[in-house]
């Protein structure tokens, strides 16, 4: 099913993650004396002389080389799924993968840093500042140091929740880490890979640098340049499979890629990806179904990220067009026609009404059940359509919602975001 397709492409995307411990020793030279763990915030490796006298008993993937080279590049905190994060479609691992991810990692010189990216999701809106020196460092180092405890994962399904990326760029190559709770990917020459990331020592130290990278990500971001033109009332991402859309707001999270991509884009004809926009302008309103072509990559994934990272509302609650509702019949209050009364609803269920991701279909109107906490009303509109609502206040925060079109003949049943149902019944018990 697509929505299912969609969490994983998710948890493939922003999973890249930490990484490697060396397989031999380096060969010993002198080493300067290490920072301060105050300078870094890692406590440091230990020195290539400990780390060849290990011998007895122990291997060389338990340690990773000091680095004494200084770090010219802060990371930057970017949008998610831009170019200068590698992608690859990720395979699970042998210990043949972990011990290439640890020699890259052993191997890797902040010196060498050409650029350095970041990201976490999911947000409402990306930062797209500057990391400090000193954060930026402290980063690599923490990326270094979980080297010795990565294991392969042979099998299972993806996570779900939040993550984050970082992009590591050199003079030759570039490479993508990322954890989403549970995965430790790794992107790196046109491969990628999953390996587990459940132990202690690997989950603390994404923690932490889930941490550095929430630090900045949540700093206050006005908007500072915006790519609609003024015709442009609105865009919503859409799930068409699902009945879901979510607002993209200009000036955060792909605007700028979004619209450009809109604008240039020449359809093929092509298959559908399900996915698309809905784009309200000064003449009206407009959809553009995306196609599965190497061309709207960029689009397809721009609209999973505002549909991953946004709100989520009732597809058919943004379709519709309030000027042309005619009445608003209520269970327990009756008939409404006035026409303020009818705007008013209309946007109350167009902003509030906030669902989850998983969606059921169904042919023909629903049978409600009448608990204490059920609600319905009826829209109708000029064409004779009408629009069949009925929703469920569990009064724990919790609730559902369905709604029957009637020039479909299909119902759409969601669940309703914590707070939305006790949201609807109080506006309803004050609509008269």
């Amino acid at each position: 099913m697509k929505k299912k397709q969609r969490l994983l492409s998710l948890f493939l995307c922003t999973a890249l993650v930490l990484l490697a411990a060396c397989q031999a020793a380096p060969a010993p030279s002198p080493t300067p004396e290490p920072p301060s763990q105050e300078s870094s915030g890692v406590e440091p490796a230990p020195s290539p002389e400990l780390a060849s006298s290990a011998g007895q008993g122990e291997t060389m993937a338990d340690f990773v080389p000091y680095d004494p080279t200084d770090l010219k590049v802060p990371l930057q905190m970017t949008e998610p799924w831009g170019d200068v994060y590698p992608f690859a479609d990720l395979e699970y691992t042998t210990q043949a993968e972990v011990d290439l991810c640890r020699r890259w990692l052993c191997d890797l010189k902040a010196e060498d840093i050409t650029a350095l990216y970041g990201v976490t999701i999911p947000l409402g809106h990306y930062w797209t500042g500057e990391m400090s020196l000193e954060d930026s460092r402290k980063v690599v180092d923490l990326l270094r140091s979980i080297a010795p405890d990565l294991t392969p994962l042979a099998g299972g399904n993806p996570p779900t929740g939040g993550g984050w990326d970082v992009a590591i760029h050199t003079k030759d190559e570039a490479a993508a880490l990322g954890f989403n709770g549970e995965w430790v990917t790794f992107c790196y020459q046109g491969k990628g890979y999953i390996f587990d990331g459940t132990a202690a020592p690997v989950a603390e130290t994404c923690g932490r640098i889930e941490g550095l990278l929430y630090k900045y990500a949540n700093s206050d971001s006005p908007v500072t340049e915006c790519y609609f033109p003024a015709e442009v009332q609105a865009i919503y991402a859409l799930d068409r499979d699902a009945y879901i859309m979510a607002e993209v707001k200009d000036g955060y999270a792909d605007s700028k890629t979004i619209w450009e991509g809109l604008e240039n884009r020449t359809p093929s004809g092509t298959g559908p990806s399900g996915y698309g926009y809905l784009l309200f302008t000064n003449e009206g309103k407009e959809y553009v179904y995306l196609e599965n072509t190497n061309e709207e990559v960029a689009l397809n994934k721009a609209c999973q990220a505002a549909l991953i990272n946004s709100p989520l509302h009732p597809g058919w609650l943004i379709h519709m067009t309030p000027e042309r509702m005619v009445s608003a019949d209520i269970m327990g209050t009756g008939t409404i026609t006035n026409r303020d009364k009818l705007l008013t609803l209309a946007e109350f269920l167009k902003e509030e009404v906030t669902v989850g991701p998983q969606t059921k279909i169904t042919s023909g109107p629903v049978n409600p059940d009448m608990p204490a906490g059920v609600f319905a009303f009826t829209i109708t509109f000029d064409s004779g359509v009408r629009y069949d609502v009925i929703g469920y206040d569990e009064f724990d925060g919790t609730g559902s919602f369905s709604i029957y079109a009637s020039d479909l003949d299909r119902t759409v049943s969601y669940s309703l975001d914590d707070g939305v149902a006790s949201k609807i019944t109080a506006f309803l018990g004050d609509y008269r």
